[in-house]
């Protein structure tokens, strides 16, 4: 897959990415969110190829990415996964802190 320039831009106007604090780079089939400042690895928008259908994963005490929860990982909307980053407490420090 390519990156797509709307979901690009539907990330980047998300409240925790608006300040400048979250860099976004598309990379094997998802995007990946980084602190600007730190360069940590903060979440990834991995695509599924059903629309606008993300798995939403956090970085792994293991190295890479990972699902939380006992499920795994769960398929949703490009916009549930956004909100739930927007609702996330870290996201909404880092946006308060960033600027």
């Amino acid at each position: 897959m390519i990156v797509d320039p709307a979901i690009l831009k539907r990330i980047r106007g998300c409240p925790f990415a608006r300040g400048g604090c979250v860099r976004v780079r598309f990379r094997a089939n998802g995007d990946s969110l980084f602190a600007r400042r730190s360069r940590e690895p903060l979440a990834r928008l991995r695509l599924t190829g059903n629309g606008d259908e993300v798995v939403l994963l956090y970085p792994s005490h293991r190295g890479g990415w990972g699902a939380l929860g006992d499920f795994g990982a769960s398929a949703m909307s490009l916009d549930e996964a956004l909100q739930c980053l927007s609702d996330n407490p870290y996201f909404l420090e880092l946006r308060q802190t960033c600027g």
